[in-house]
């Protein structure tokens, strides 16, 4: 009987995974649950990205980078036959990555905010608006990545964008009511709410992809905008946004014992 070999990886395999927290799904709105809807399926596609990655990515890096040396030596050597095989050769290789460039992850910032990320995000406004300030009380059903006509990056930035979005179209709404004077006490918190318990369902599910590498999903302006600190930017914006409920919401009840 064949003995088995042992994999490096098998250590990791023992261990089980924690179990992922999910929210009330009444106090945020359903926004949790439509987002389970929309991801279904887009952890298996990641790792298809990644494995593609190897796969076509690098390979394909490395297999250019030698055909463009020898090309260079043939011209050195005036091999008028061999200079354009390799022309051919890295043509062929060219028209292939565009052929399979939705298998591929992007990576750096050769798309960056694309009209297809700016899109998904104003839809997403759109839907999760009425909500934070009470014109509805669910929100509706969100597109599936796989409807989503951007590249996955875009599908996920819109989410990061739209965290951020809300939160400043919260802060001039209070200013416009506040300004006013049509802002009651109890209408400024609830608008606090509705946007902090979404926005922190947002992050919860956004969270799950954190481990993702930045050469699967980036699609910043600069290597230094990866997921991970577009994601750190969010749970910030969220946080500063709960700083200043909780010190309303301390002052009120100063202002009324």
């Amino acid at each position: 009987m064949r003995e088995k070999t042992e994999r490096v990886d098998d250590f990791l395999r023992v261990i089980q995974k924690p179990h992922i927290q999910t929210p009330d799904h009444i106090r945020d709105f359903g926004m949790y649950q439509q987002m389970n809807a929309a991801f279904d399926g887009l952890h298996e596609h990641l790792n298809y990205l990644m494995r593609n990655q190897g796969r076509i990515g690098f390979a394909s890096q490395n297999l250019m980078s030698d055909l463009s040396k020898a090309f260079i030596v043939a011209a050195q050597e005036n091999d008028e036959e061999e200079m354009a095989y390799m022309e051919y050769a890295m043509e062929q290789l060219v028209t292939g990555l565009d052929e399979r460039a939705a298998e591929i992850a992007e990576s750096g910032n050769r798309s960056s905010r694309t009209s297809w990320q700016e899109r998904h995000e104003a839809e997403l406004f759109g839907k999760i608006w009425p909500v934070i300030v009470g014109t509805k009380k669910v929100v509706p059903e969100l597109t599936h990545w796989k409807n989503f006509q951007g590249k996955v990056q875009a599908f996920l930035y819109g989410y990061l964008d739209v965290v951020t979005e809300l939160a400043k179209t919260v802060d001039k709404k209070l200013y416009r009511l506040n300004e006013s004077e049509e802002l009651a006490n109890e209408d400024e918190f609830k608008l606090f709410e509705r946007y902090i318990d979404i926005a922190d369902s947002i992050i919860l599910h956004l969270e799950q992809l954190r481990h993702i590498p930045g050469y699967i999903i980036n699609n910043g302006y600069s290597r230094f905008a990866t997921y991970k600190g577009k994601l750190y930017k969010a749970e910030g914006c969220v946080a500063r946004m709960r700083q200043r409920y909780n010190d309303k919401k301390s002052y009120h009840r100063a202002q009324t014992r």
